[in-house]
């Protein structure tokens, strides 16, 4: 019985470094894919990445050495820490570079506001084109603040969930299945 919480990934490799590098691309022969093991785990894990995985991985017998299990299962847990510092450092950057904006179009919707008080007040102006200056510097200033607010809110979050992906897959349960 498989637990329906949990993501249950089944993966036939040639060579036990295709987990980390694709490999050669065969359709004929029955390979229609060239992308790493590692790619193709988080793909199935990516609509749920909070869920538990467990990978088996079927290898050739010839593949069969007495610390393969363990290099594997360390060589992943690296890339993954490595991958999640990375992630880190973009959501840092992202953050950074946020709140830089933020500063920059605060300023500029101040002037906005303050050129419309300037020119959407005086009466040398016809009417229409007072108002299309003053309510087009206000939507001006406003729209110099799409990219810090979206940069601040919303950008960082498909970095997390990279994060999340990649602290999935470095926790899984890895099992080792050899095949003649």
């Amino acid at each position: 019985m498989t637990d329906t919480n949990t993501h249950d990934v089944h993966l036939e490799l040639a060579d036990p470094r295709e987990l980390f590098h694709p490999a050669e691309l065969d359709p004929i022969g029955g390979r229609p894919y060239a992308e790493p093991g590692l790619e193709r785990i988080l793909n199935r894990i990516r609509p749920r990445p909070d869920r538990p995985v467990r990978t088996t991985l079927r290898l050739p017998a010839s593949a069969r050495t007495p610390d393969l299990e363990a290099r594997m299962r360390s060589g992943l847990q690296q890339y993954c820490d490595h991958r999640i510092g990375q992630i880190a450092n973009d959501i840092a950057s992202l953050r950074q570079e946020g709140l830089a904006t933020l500063w920059r179009g605060l300023l500029f919707l101040a002037l906005c506001m303050l050129g419309s008080q300037v020119l959407g007040e005086p009466k040398f102006l016809p009417g229409i084109l007072a108002r299309f200056l003053d309510e087009g510097l206000i939507i001006a200033g406003w729209v110099a603040l799409w990219y810090p607010l979206d940069a601040l809110l919303y950008q960082h979050w498909p970095l997390k969930r990279e994060r999340r992906l990649y602290q999935s897959l470095r926790d899984m349960e890895l099992k080792l299945e050899f095949v003649d």
